[in-house]
């Protein structure tokens, strides 16, 4: 997190503006079909994915600028025009004129008479015929005069164009008289900022309400970070033009070809001589494979890998894919009778975050957003450092990190599962996503693109039966493992001839898997690992794939839920050193699109666009993924309301969310990962301070490995130098609140950040330590995923 908080602001003006028709006798509601209506000519450019329709989009506007504006669209009260302000104010009597060609006599009102009016029309707009010649009656009038001199529907209809280009003005030249930020130019998402970011209140009710403070614990709020992902400190770690297949043979065809279980050889070549052979899961770690085949003809394996020579040397190597389906489930576990079933299909892009994704994707979430109706949202918040802390509770529902509440004065939340448990015990019988939908009659698959995957790395023993129909392991333990796979097999995807890389071979399976199942509802979740794990540039070659993914299985897509993710941002490298760089790592990438057939027939797209405006986390995502499965299901997808759902720490966002606030102290995030923004101020690194918090972070880095028994593989951390240092503007209970990054000295120069609090000078390192550097293979000495961030080997390979 930084100090800094990018706002610049410049005006944006509607090309055209319409004033939406209002029908008669029917209030101007404060709704959000309304906020459509009224804003659907303006465009926010800087965030591609509110060309979505169901996105609204509001002229920028600052918080502070705009509080009239903005407690305008908050308030509930419905909004009335005083007719007092039509009329000259010291006049004893009012002359109202029949709008008839024919002139007729004027009727003359006492100002008691007006006063009355003025007042029974700010109560009730409109009035039956009964109340009319009640009110005549208690007002000397008759009904005939009440209907000829009080144009109530003119007033009306008045009053409300005088609110709307008033607000419209103010609205659209205000943000021009704001400074604009050394950052660059900033441009919103529309959303009611909530009247407790402002410090103001905003009821109407109040006739000095606009300077009546309101007391707040920071910490209580989320102001959500704004800044321009292509900002200008971004630019040198940007590189566009970067494709590891620029090399490789685009004319090249593979030897041979695996269709309908059959494989052939399909190379016009008369001297190769190919064979094959099927891998089947063994274990999580190892293969079962078959003896080679020289026969071209049927198999009945998903995976099988083919090895051609010519001369007696092996000069082509291939592993192929293919998912045979299986029977429908014709009794599962839950009754299915009268739930309307969507297949649901899920695309994680490791390290992929936010800013990333809208820099590197653009072809990709074009089509998301433009034909699919996609939502991206802005603002998740990661909950754990890396894969699995993020993984595990979408698939689980389970944390395996500490929440440290010290800060508040609270206890520290443990971890549901400890490492041991997790990496010790097989998670058979542990109730997960995959699982679940079975029991609802999906047919699933699981691909990742690298063989120890999210529930093995670096030692854990993950599923002893995988829950899952179709499983991609085998196919990576071929290509990754010694002695699994032929070695010119295992050189394939490697960018050589072939241009095909891992994540092609995931799409492929993901493609297989739709089209095999026709008529059964399916799961399927595929996870690239390889493309942006330890890049800011790794994606951008590959978004044409994922588009003409998209595009390719358009007609299942269209009739499906699709989820876009990241687990993270990009954990290390010289970005993180910047604004956007730190804010990525804790802000992952997070888009869905639903069925077409409930985009217009239900609120859901509402309700999504509505949810993407608040801070989110995964436990929110699977808390969505349940609900599609099971609890919208049942409802036609027409429920509304928030819903806590059994042992769930999330909340749909396909539906309302709950109306308390959303932060980090309120949500199961880590305060060390939240993406809310504080004030803080940057102070000396050079101080006596400065040196004691770092050397408070080395000591907490060297309890971490003697907690895990590892000081006998492990140097013990020195402190070096504090990289950077600041310091949280507001104080909680008597605490300072610290941010810091030190640097450890050699051999290991690792580079560590955390937050710690100086409570009568005392020092806390606050919830989890993060390496903030690369530290690649300095600690395979242990095999504790946990611990290896901490750690530098005595003895170093090589």
């Amino acid at each position: 997190m930084q100090s800094a908080q990018i706002t610049t602001s410049i005006p944006i003006l509607p090309s055209e503006t319409v004033l939406p028709t209002q029908p008669q006798n029917v209030e101007f509601k404060n709704s959000l079909s309304s906020r459509i209506n009224l804003f659907e000519g303006f465009v926010d450019q800087s965030f591609s994915e509110l060309a979505n329709p169901y996105q609204p989009v509001m002229p920028l506007m600052q918080r502070d600028s705009l509080l009239g504006a903005n407690s305008y669209y908050n308030s509930t009260v419905s909004r009335t025009y005083d007719p007092s302000q039509g009329h000259g104010a010291n006049n004893e009597t009012i002359h109202l004129r029949s709008q008839q060609q024919k002139r007729k006599p004027r009727v003359l009102f006492t100002q008691n008479q007006v006063n009355e009016l003025e007042e029974r029309f700010k109560k009730q707009r409109y009035v039956t015929a009964t109340e009319r010649e009640e009110l005549a009656q208690c007002l000397g009038l008759t009904a005939t005069q009440m209907i000829q001199t009080i144009p109530w529907g003119a007033v009306v209809v008045s009053g409300c164009m005088v609110v709307y280009v008033i607000f419209l003005g103010f609205a659209s030249y205000s943000p021009s008289f704001e400074n604009k930020n050394v950052y660059g130019e900033y441009r919103a998402i529309a959303g009611n900022y909530p009247d407790l970011y402002r410090g103001m209140r905003s009821d109407d009710s109040s006739p000095n309400s606009s300077d009546t403070p309101v007391t707040y614990d920071p910490w209580d709020l989320c102001d959500l970070p704004k800044y321009d992902v292509w900002d200008e400190e971004i630019i040198p770690y940007v590189n566009p033009n970067k494709d590891p297949l620029k090399d490789c043979d685009r004319t090249f065809k593979p030897f041979t070809e695996l269709k309908n279980s059959s494989w052939s050889v399909v190379s016009p070549n008369k001297n190769l001589e190919c064979k094959t052979r099927c891998h089947r899961r063994k274990s999580e770690r190892q293969n079962e494979i078959s003896k080679w085949n020289f026969t071209q003809g049927p198999v009945d394996c998903e995976f099988l890998e083919a090895v051609c020579s010519e001369n007696k040397e092996d000069v082509y190597g291939y592993l192929h894919s293919q998912v045979i389906p299986k029977p429908p489930i014709e009794k599962p576990k839950i009754d299915t009778a009268g739930l309307m079933q969507f297949d649901v299909f899920v695309i994680l892009l490791d390290s992929l975050s936010y800013s990333q994704g809208k820099r590197s994707l653009p072809r990709t979430l074009s089509y998301f957003t433009n034909h699919m109706d996609g939502v991206i949202f802005p603002y998740m918040n990661k909950i754990g450092e890396n894969s699995r802390p993020n993984g595990i509770p979408i698939w689980f529902g389970k944390s395996l990190e500490k929440i440290d509440r010290s800060l508040f004065d609270e206890e520290v939340i443990p971890p549901d599962w400890s490492h041991k448990y997790f990496c010790k015990t097989f998670k058979d019988n542990e109730t997960n996503i995959f699982s679940e939908f079975h029991d609802y009659g999906y047919r699933t698959l699981l691909a990742e693109d690298w063989a120890e995957g999210t529930m093995n790395w670096p030692n854990c023993v993950g599923f002893d039966k995988p829950p899952i129909d179709h499983f991609m392991r085998p196919f990576q333990n071929a290509y990754e493992r010694k002695g699994q796979g032929a070695p010119i097999t295992q050189k394939h995807l490697k960018g050589g001839k072939l241009c095909r890389q891992t994540h092609n071979t995931l799409l492929d399976y993901m493609g297989q898997f739709i089209n095999a199942y026709p008529d059964q509802k399916k799961f399927g979740w595929v996870w690239a690992i390889d493309l942006g794990h330890n890049s800011e540039n790794g994606f951008t070659h590959a978004d044409k794939d994922f588009h003409n993914f998209l595009i390719e299985h358009r007609k299942k897509l269209d009739n499906s839920f699709v989820f876009l993710l990241g687990d993270h941002g990009l954990r290390f490298g010289g970005v993180r050193n910047t604004f956007i760089g730190a804010l990525d790592v804790n802000n992952p990438f997070t888009a869905i699109s639903i069925p077409k057939v409930l985009r217009n027939a239900t609120k859901i797209l509402e309700y999504v666009a509505e949810n993407a405006k608040n801070i989110q986390s995964h436990y929110d995502t699977r808390a969505t993924i349940l609900d599609i499965m099971k609890y919208q299901s049942a409802k036609s997808f027409t429920e509304t309301e928030a819903r806590q759902f059994p042992e769930e720490k999330g909340y749909s966002y396909i539906r309302k969310q709950p109306s308390t606030p959303r932060n980090c102290r309120n949500m199961p995030i880590p305060l060390e990962y939240c993406i809310c923004q504080f004030k803080k101020s940057k102070v000396p690194r050079n101080t006596k301070t400065a040196e004691e918090i770092g050397k408070a972070l080395a000591l907490a880095v060297n309890t971490q490995i003697e907690d895990g028994n590892f000081t006998d593989s492990c140097i013990k951390m020195e402190w070096e130098k504090t990289l950077s240092l600041e310091m949280y503007d507001h104080q909680f209970k008597g605490a300072t609140l610290y941010t810091v990054t030190a640097q450890m000295k050699e051999p290991s120069k690792a580079e560590f950040k955390s937050n710690v609090k100086i409570v009568d000078g005392k020092i806390k390192v606050l919830g989890m330590v993060e390496r903030s550097n690369r530290y690649g293979k300095t600690a395979d000495c242990i095999k504790s995923e946990y611990h290896r961030p901490y750690c530098y080997c005595k003895k170093q390979n090589g």
